[in-house]
């Protein structure tokens, strides 16, 4: 996604919703008007203000500006890798078995999403 102040309110918005925060504790830190005009007029946020918002989600400046951290990852991937690491090493090697049977299957054309039990 290419930098705008849409994207960046929609970054906003569904970063809110998948964390079940309020809307209205955001409002503390950029009134509704201000997000409006980002998103409607094409303002552009100053950056101590994505640093508020940032840290009130505890996302990364560059994920709000971009959809994707200074490592390049999408907060998907970042989020996949925090609970991969919380793993013990038994459930990552089998994690690592399904997503290779995965695009094993995918090569084939297999778009079935059953795994083989183990």
């Amino acid at each position: 996604m290419a930098v705008s102040g849409t994207n960046i309110v929609s970054r906003i918005g569904s970063e809110i919703d998948r964390k079940g925060l309020k809307r209205t504790d955001l409002y503390e830190i950029v009134p509704s008007g201000t997000l409006s005009n980002w998103k409607n007029k094409g303002q552009e946020p100053s950056a101590y203000t994505l640093y508020k918002v940032a840290v009130f989600l505890n996302v990364s400046v560059d994920w709000l500006l971009t959809g994707k951290d200074s490592s390049g990852l999408s907060q998907n991937e970042n989020e996949l890798l925090s609970k991969y690491r919380r793993l013990e090493q038994k459930d990552r090697d089998e994690i690592i078995g399904i997503i290779s049977l995965k695009i094993e299957n995918s090569k084939k054309g297999d778009i079935s999403s059953s795994t083989a039990a183990g």
